[in-house]
């Protein structure tokens, strides 16, 4: 077998994700919703269900989802003062000592598998950040509501997800790092268009006729 083809296995499958909340002895966290974390040096956070944002004082930066690694292991000492977790809602994840779990996925010949799948969840982030620079703030504000609707969406019938109660006007304000209501304004422009067909929370979202803006 191809690696590449036995990298894609492990990763469908969360291969990785259940040996090691199986094998790998970690501090067990529980977090309400708006409870906030300092994210630390040398520390692997696996998420086991919730949802956490990385955040720059009242700035929103990223959201990580079920199944998601966080982590800090070489920052700038001066980033790490900044920077925190907040949960979006009850939240429990485990936490790990970098070097041992390192270690144990290498041990595990996983370590490569490991890196490569981070990598690709960084590179996807890192051209989204890039090319929401180069766009109009509404455009932004799309672009936030599309990636969450990828991490968080759950289908409820063909081509029709809810998006989690958490998931309001000024989460896309503070991700998109645009005004409240501008958020707002972009939202009405949805539910105008029938992408998002319920007034009340949660959205109700044509998770395909949304992928399709500004494509």
């Amino acid at each position: 077998m191809e690696y590449l083809d036995y990298y894609r296995i492990l990763k469908k499958d969360k291969f990785i994700e259940n040996m090691v909340r199986q094998e790998l002895t970690g501090k067990k966290r529980h977090f309400q919703k708006g409870d906030r974390m300092p994210l630390e040096k040398d520390r692997i956070l696996l998420i086991d269900r919730g949802a956490l944002i990385l955040c720059n004082e009242s700035t929103f930066l990223r959201c990580f989802k079920m199944d998601d690694y966080i982590y800090a292991i070489d920052p700038q000492d001066n980033q790490i003062g900044e920077m925190a977790l907040e949960a979006a809602e009850q939240t429990t994840l485990r936490e790990y000592d970098a070097r041992e779990f390192l270690n144990y996925l290498e041990q595990k010949h996983l370590l490569s598998n490991f890196f490569l799948q981070e990598l690709g969840k960084a590179q996807k982030w890192s051209y989204r950040q890039t090319k929401r620079v180069l766009i109009s703030a509404e455009e932004r504000v799309i672009s936030v509501l599309q990636e969450l609707v990828e991490q968080f969406g759950k289908e409820i019938a063909q081509g029709i997800v809810i998006l989690p109660k958490w998931i309001k006007i000024v989460t896309l304000a503070k991700l998109s790092g645009c005004s409240r209501n501008m958020a707002s304004r972009s939202i009405q422009n949805l539910k105008d268009k029938d992408i998002i067909t319920q007034e009340n929370m949660p959205w109700q979202i044509n998770y395909k006729a949304l992928a399709n803006l500004y494509n």
